[in-house]
């Protein structure tokens, strides 16, 4: 019999410099390259791939719970504008249950911030994007 061991978004925790985001409703992001191949004299498959750039881009959801909640994860005061945190860089941990793996996005920059809100059950929601410069894996 085999012993299969899947992770869902119920067991999948989000920290922002070390402290639990408030309501963190979901978590997308993407690793994209610009690696180029080189293809030879008439080759109709490439022979080598050039090295490229990477970039770590994604987004995360934050259930609504009050107006720009995500001050408190940076340490922005009252009186402080939510704007502010576009300049600061940050980590977020990602933990895919109790003794499983565990990413890292590290220097992470906030590039915009969206609400949904809709007329039904749905909660409202706060959507911000963001660019990583890397993501580190480590195994508990």
């Amino acid at each position: 019999m085999t012993n299969y061991a899947y992770f869902s978004g119920a067991n999948v925790t989000i920290e922002i410099n070390n402290e639990k985001a408030i309501e963190c409703a979901g978590i997308s992001y993407v690793v994209q390259t610009s690696d180029q191949p080189i293809y030879g004299y008439a080759s109709t498959q490439f022979d080598l791939v050039l090295n490229g750039r990477e970039i770590v881009q994604g987004n995360f959801l934050l259930n609504l719970k009050q107006k720009s909640q995500l001050e408190s994860n940076f340490g922005l005061s009252d009186t402080d504008n939510i704007d502010n945190v576009f300049g600061n860089y940050f980590d977020i941990d990602i933990n895919f249950g109790k003794n499983a793996r565990m990413e890292t996005l590290s220097n992470c920059r906030l590039l915009s911030r969206g609400t949904t809100i809709q007329i039904s059950e749905q909660v409202i929601l706060e959507e911000y994007s963001f660019v990583a410069q890397f993501i580190s894996y480590d195994s508990k």
